[in-house]
């Protein structure tokens, strides 16, 4: 008896135990759920944060780049870097020149510039700025000389003015054209430039025919051609006052090496452009009106120059007479007239002295057409006529007429392919001599 009853106790002891045991057991199982599902909580909270920050981190690298330019730009002022290439192969074809058979050159070539532009935030000079070019280049194209009877030697007025700038010899190595300060006072009606820089950087602008990378390459479709054989990169100082939205008055004065002298009984009196920069300078001054109607622009142009070197008189064959000399001087119009979305036209006129140079006056004129094809809003053809006319007094004094056309294909904002054509009649101002052709194609990038 007493067994069953140790029996039976022990049975419900064992009982007891294992159904604390399994409400415990279900305890925890549940604690276990809950707490996986906190985990898997906590990481879908944290895949979120990780997918916003990394969605948040470009904008975040955005700002904080773009408050460092920021905080640059006002401790130092802005630095802008811009450059090009130009790469042309330009031919040409012509039978006499001077009664004798002549050479028809030829020639690929290429230019390069580096443009720096910084508009410093420093005391003093913080409405000012600083402007490098560097350049390089090699090839003169059609205007190649160094043989005998050459159409470069003939022509009062060359047919590449791209390689104007490069360097002959087949070097190539960088040289710094300009190097200029330009201050504004008065609200920017008046800016003051020193430095090296051409005179043509404040005389003879043109909208529509003065840009040799985009525009005419022809040198009486670029500037006056007198006045662009005065024209060195030389020390400057010069100015533009602008009282009026459409008026404006340049002055200038520059150094000069004495260009014209090469060559005359006058040559030993040359000199370095850094030499002397207040002897003898080139002055020039220019009143431009620019009258607007609607959005359409236009700019009025009437300049002088004074090359104050001595030169040397030319007698009737052209030839430098000994003892007889003038200073060089010559007055000019260039004038620019948007006249449709579409149309644009231009116009040149100079007078010079003749008694030192050949060309008494010249004429150009044009029109630029921008879009004319369909889906082509950007392209651009030119079209130009001139004529460069000997004075009375030479023997050979016939208009030397020019002709060129363009049609520039605009194949991205950065890249440009050109072809161009040129006639010359009566080169060197001898209705004599036999025609010049010239074709060039010129590929160009900038950035």
């Amino acid at each position: 008896m007493k067994k069953g009853w140790i029996v039976l106790c022990a049975l419900l002891f064992v009982t007891s135990i294992s159904g604390r045991a399994l409400a415990d057991n279900a305890t925890i199982l549940k604690e276990i759920q809950a707490m996986k599902e906190r985990i898997e909580e906590l990481e879908q909270k944290l895949e979120e944060q990780e997918s916003l920050a990394k969605r948040q981190a470009p904008k975040t690298e955005k700002n904080i780049e773009e408050k460092i330019g920021e905080a640059l730009e006002e401790r130092f002022g802005t630095l802008e870097i811009h450059g090009g290439a130009i790469l042309y192969y330009q031919d040409s074809r012509t039978d006499e020149l001077d009664g004798a058979k002549a050479d028809s050159p030829s020639g690929a070539g290429f230019t390069a510039d580096l443009e720096l532009t910084w508009k410093p935030a420093l005391p003093l000079v913080e409405d000012g700025k600083f402007y490098a070019r560097v350049h390089a280049g090699d090839g003169t194209g059609a205007d190649r000389g160094g043989r005998p009877n050459n159409p470069v030697n003939v022509l009062l007025a060359n047919l590449n003015t791209i390689a104007d700038d490069n360097s002959g010899g087949n070097d190539t190595g960088l040289n710094l054209l300009e190097a200029h300060y330009t201050h504004e006072f008065f609200d920017k009606t008046l800016n003051v430039t020193a430095g090296k820089a051409k005179s043509l950087l404040f005389l003879d602008g043109n909208a529509f025919a003065n840009n040799d990378r985009k525009q005419f390459v022809g040198k009486p479709f670029v500037n006056n051609s007198v006045l662009d054989s005065e024209s060195e990169y030389t020390p400057t100082i010069g100015g533009e006052w602008k009282p009026l939205e459409l008026l404006a008055f340049s002055l200038l004065g520059t150094s000069t090496s004495r260009p014209n002298v090469e060559g005359t009984p006058l040559a030993d009196t040359s000199k370095s452009k850094y030499d002397n920069v207040f002897s003898t300078p080139f002055l020039g001054s220019q009143l431009t009106v620019s009258p607007k109607f609607g959005e359409l622009e236009g700019n009025y142009r009437l300049y002088g120059w004074y090359a104050g070197y001595n030169h040397s008189k030319l007698d009737g064959d052209r030839n430098p007479i000994d003892g007889k000399k003038e200073k060089g001087w010559g007055i000019g119009i260039s004038a620019d007239q948007q006249v449709t979305r579409m149309i644009g036209l231009f116009g040149r006129f100079g007078w010079n002295n003749d008694d030192v140079y050949v060309v008494q006056w010249e004429a150009s004129g044009g029109v630029n057409l921008k879009g004319i094809i369909p889906g082509r809003d950007e392209d651009n053809l030119g079209l130009g006529f001139a004529a460069l006319t000997p004075g009375d007094r030479y023997s050979e004094n016939d208009p030397e007429y020019h002709l060129e056309l363009y049609y520039r294909i605009a194949v991205t904002e950065n890249l440009a392919f050109t072809p161009d054509l040129q006639y010359v009649w009566n080169p060197g101002g001898d209705s004599d001599n036999d025609g010049i052709f010239a074709g060039m194609v010129r590929g160009e990038f900038n950035f």
